[in-house]
């Protein structure tokens, strides 16, 4: 067992967004002790543990949830294990930081809510969407100072050419259950500066039937590669959404946000622009009290070291905050599905 100045954590899947950000950013960090790694193979197990001086590994990702040593777990895996991990580490008191892309459906997230809440003093966090950072303090001072004045509207276009390669794993049903694209991503950025959807109606198409898997069988594709939403947010404010993985050309990724008094325009990681009304859009030099880089494993292993004074924590997203977005998800299909109008928080 860890002494209760570290933290013991142990890595179920340690794929792309592991290796560039969460084994890096512990290893710099005292409190954090990485001790062991579970991969699909035990040859990937042992390259990362090399890599990354993990001291040991796992075949089986229950012995690893089991180990006394492990006191937080990360869960890299596709969505498709997501819900049994989580469940199963709650269950074995361990606090659970899970990759986005929750989980396969909504039904599956509400599994995941229920574990969480039946074991309220453990830490359950997602893995925070990239677009929410740096500069999610100061998007929040603006619409809360109202120097926007009344939301009126809000586009957002997300478009790259994501579906135009070989078949991956985002598009394998039986891996990544109904999410599509950066709806996801997006869905927990837009609830946390503008609010929830007060109803929506969606159109999925995918153009891109088929593809050629790594045996070269045709592989028959059911996740949309083009997105279009509009609705009416619960502030009243109009919405409109535009994803798309087929654009031979464009990429773009941004959100504008319209309001009596100006606009606001982020584009994802990149650039953020402001205007008051009847001025040309500006890039704003945001001041460094207003950023809040990247620090999910930080945060969570805060509120871990808060379990553990018995002190109160919280962090962002959390698996309610999740469940809000599979809604939505959810929501999209229901609303193809049957030509009308959805409220995804009549579904949760």
């Amino acid at each position: 067992m860890s002494d209760k100045k570290t933290i013991g954590i142990g890595f179920i899947g340690a794929g792309g967004i592991a290796r560039s950000q969460h084994l890096p950013r512990l290893r710099e960090m005292d409190d954090a002790a990485v001790r062991v790694v579970c991969n699909r193979s035990e040859a990937s197990s042992r390259q990362v543990a090399e890599e990354y001086d993990i001291p040991d590994i796992e075949t089986d990702w229950q012995r690893l949830i089991e180990r006394d040593d492990i006191d937080a777990v990360f869960i890299g895996t596709w969505p498709c294990t997501h819900k049994a991990m989580s469940i199963a580490a709650l269950e074995a008191g361990k606090h659970v930081f899970c990759q986005s892309r929750m989980a396969m459906d909504l039904a599956e997230a509400k599994a995941m809510v229920q574990a969480a809440e039946r074991h309220a003093g453990q830490v359950a966090m997602l893995c925070p969407p990239p677009h929410r950072m740096p500069w999610e303090p100061y998007v929040r001072q603006v619409i809360d100072r109202g120097e926007l004045g009344e939301l009126r509207e809000v586009r957002l276009v997300s478009v790259s050419g994501a579906n135009l390669g070989d078949l991956s794993w985002r598009e394998r049903v039986e891996l990544s259950g109904r999410q599509m694209l950066q709806v996801g991503i997006w869905a927990e950025t837009l609830h946390a500066w503008v609010g929830e959807y007060a109803s929506l109606h969606a159109r999925l198409a995918t153009p891109i039937a088929t593809k050629r898997d790594a045996a070269g069988q045709t592989y028959d594709i059911q996740i949309p590669q083009s997105v279009l939403i509009h609705g009416r947010l619960t502030n009243g404010a109009a919405i409109s959404e535009h994803h798309s993985g087929l654009s031979p050309h464009e990429n773009m990724n941004f959100v504008s946000i319209y309001g009596s008094k100006g606009t606001l325009r982020v584009d994802a990681m990149k650039s953020i622009q402001f205007a008051p009304l009847g001025q040309p859009l500006a890039p704003v030099d945001v001041p460094a009290e207003l950023q809040r880089p990247w620090r999910a494993e930080r945060d969570f292993l805060d509120a871990v070291h808060a379990t553990r004074q018995g002190e109160s924590w919280q962090v962002s997203p959390d698996f309610h905050e999740g469940l809000r977005y599979m809604a939505k998800v959810e929501a999209l299909h229901r609303s193809h599905d049957t030509d009308q109008a959805i409220a995804p928080t009549d579904l949760v």
